[in-house]
């Protein structure tokens, strides 16, 4: 199907009023906590702008697509049904081991399901539309994420300098539970604009991978440090991966006598970073404290949630318990006995990975792991090497990661099969 098929009708005006709903879309990814409306979940701009676009598209009974995009929407639509399928399944027969614990949340088991389902198709959809975006208007698609990412990044920093120096911090509107860190008896902020540091760390995580794609190497530098900030230990390691894979792969065009410079210069960074992080208990705490016995407790938790998914899923290995169901579950599967026993919070795996297959078994897993294999696939091109390498990252921060349905991952994918699909129908490409 050709791309003409879905451009815009200039005659009606959509496409303008379209382009603005996706690029306020795009600059708004990073605002899923700040700058939101509390109607028992906070409601997000860019929700609002995707909802109103697909709005537009759906009146016309049509929807934009990438060219090359339909092999990744079927995989994306079959994972959706089967994560709606099982789920029913689990409804007219339950898997055994539920708990009845008063867990504080929002809607009970099936309403819970019901709405990671519904968040699973906005994600869905959105990932339609970002890919659209990339291929029609890369230029300003990049724009707006880099002006969104900006603004959080300086917001990050306005809250760690407002702790350093203890002048009062001004929280944007739709913050109400900020998340702390303390170093060196110093608490800051670690969430920024997001809910919890990970989200934040993982964001900042792509967004160097988008910089580094145009060709932005400071804004990639000031987003790693800005990364930091988060004190997020997965998303730490994550970007010392990246930047290990950019120099060891990221200068493969080049002389040999510059790529050692390049690797020279890239030590030498790290060493003085590193020093500085060491002096100022930074490592400390972030890495030593999180990984020693220090925080034994916190550990044996985190352990014990990958334990209890795998638990799960050796009891229901096909179906799963169904999803959004781990938490309700974790009590009966929890390998700590009564000291790992949950009264009133629901919890969550905190492993992408491990969450499938509790809770969707081997055919979920499977089939959303089809559908990363299909976007590493589609970034093997030299130009898109910086997007590859930071898909790779990504996969990597998925281990200690809450939850695959957060938009600007959508987004993330949606610009991978945007720009390959740019490169494939280019003239050099044919």
């Amino acid at each position: 199907m050709s791309a003409e098929a879905f451009l815009p009708d200039p005659r009606t005006g959509h496409g303008t009023v379209r382009r603005t709903l996706l690029l306020v879309a795009v600059a708004a990814l990073p605002f899923t906590y700040a700058l939101t409306l509390n109607v028992r979940f906070p409601l997000k701009i860019y929700e609002v702008a995707i909802a109103l676009l697909l709005l537009t598209y759906l009146l016309e009974l049509r929807l934009p697509a990438a060219p090359g995009s339909a092999v990744l929407v079927r995989r994306l639509a079959w994972f959706t049904l089967a994560a709606a399928g099982l789920s029913l399944v689990r409804v007219v027969l339950p898997a055994e081991g539920a708990s009845t614990g008063d867990f504080g949340v929002r809607f009970g088991p099936a309403g819970d399901a019901v709405a990671k389902l519904l968040y699973l198709t906005l994600g869905v959809f959105g990932f339609l539309l970002f890919a659209w975006a990339a291929y029609a208007n890369e230029r300003g698609f990049l724009r707006a994420w880099r002006f969104g990412a900006v603004l959080a990044a300086a917001y990050s920093w306005y809250l760690f300098v407002a702790a350093v120096v203890g002048l009062p911090m001004l929280l944007l509107p739709g913050i109400e539970d900020p998340k702390y860190f303390t170093v060196a008896g110093v608490s800051f902020i670690r969430s920024g604009t997001f809910q919890e540091g990970n989200f934040m760390g993982l964001f900042l995580l792509v967004s160097i991978g988008l910089a580094l794609y145009e060709r932005r190497h400071w804004l990639a530098v000031f987003f790693s440090l800005t990364l930091l900030l988060t004190f997020s230990t997965v998303n730490l390691f994550a970007l010392a991966l990246l930047w290990v894979l950019l120099l060891i792969r990221g200068g493969s065009g080049i002389s040999v006598r510059r790529r050692a410079a390049y690797v020279a210069v890239g030590v030498l960074a790290a060493v003085v970073v590193g020093v500085i992080l060491f002096q100022t208990g930074y490592i400390e705490s972030v890495v030593v404290g999180k990984l020693s016995t220090e925080e034994l407790g916190s550990r044996l938790k985190r352990i014990a949630f990958v334990v209890a998914g795998l638990r799960m899923f050796a009891d229901h290995p096909l179906a799963g318990i169904g999803i959004s169901q781990f938490g309700y579950f974790y009590n009966t599967y929890q390998p700590l006995g009564v000291l790992g026993v949950a009264e009133t919070v629901k919890l969550i795996p905190n492993n992408i990975y491990v969450e499938l297959l509790a809770e969707l078994g081997i055919i979920g897993f499977l089939l959303f792991v089809t559908f990363l294999l299909a976007i590493y696939r589609r970034l093997r091109h030299p130009s898109l090497r910086p997007l590859r390498l930071t898909f790779i990252a990504v996969l990597f921060s998925f281990n200690a990661f809450p939850t695959y349905t957060v938009m600007f991952l959508w987004a993330f994918f949606g610009l991978a099969a945007g720009a390959s699909a740019r490169i494939a129908s280019s003239p050099a490409a044919t």
